[in-house]
């Protein structure tokens, strides 16, 4: 997996991750994608493994108001149409969405005090990729590894004994007209 992640600094077109996406694909490599904005929305077209939006970038991107899970789902779902493997959306209390080709699934783990939201997208991400990146597996790690993340202070990355996997729930059919905690316009 070769990750394309974060802002992108000024004077750099917002071709760049869209340049590499197809750079990656050409090597024989899969690209993961975590940025938001324009970069994304130009990254997206071509065709990135997995992108992994949080909802604001999501509803960004889609220029759809996210107000259940459903609308996440479906608007997750479009991008797969549309030339995206996998996507991953992380939903803050809510846990995170997969939507890949084996369908929709929800993780979620217990309410904990957030500290500091601040690298939390990214350690989902990395424990989605480091649990194999395909599955409910994977997604319960993420979510494990997100959770984590919010319990430390400033951007501390979580370590092996801030994760508690065991500790997340999955559903593999979730309840699509469940709403999002603050939907997102």
């Amino acid at each position: 997996w070769v990750v394309l992640s974060g802002s992108l600094p000024r004077g750099v077109s917002d071709l760049f991750y869209a340049e590499m996406v197809a750079r990656v694909h050409d090597i024989g490599h899969r690209v993961a994608l975590d940025t938001s904005g324009s970069a994304l929305a130009a990254a997206v077209e071509a065709g990135p493994d997995l992108i992994k939006p949080n909802a604001e970038e999501l509803a960004e991107l889609t220029g759809v108001p996210l107000h259940t899970w459903g609308d996440v789902a479906e608007q997750a779902e479009k991008l797969r149409a549309n030339g995206v493997g996998t996507v991953l959306v992380s939903l803050g209390e809510d846990g995170a969405l997969l939507v890949d080709s084996t369908g929709v699934s929800r993780a979620y783990a217990p309410p904990v005090e957030v500290r500091s939201t601040v690298g939390a997208g990214d350690s989902t991400l990395a424990g989605f990729l480091a649990a194999g990146a395909h599955g409910t597996e994977a997604l319960r790690t993420a979510v494990a590894f997100g959770t984590a993340a919010v319990t430390l202070p400033g951007s501390a990355m979580p370590g092996p004994t801030d994760v508690h996997v065991d500790l997340v729930v999955v559903e593999e059919d979730p309840d699509m007209s469940r709403p999002l905690k603050g939907g997102v316009a």
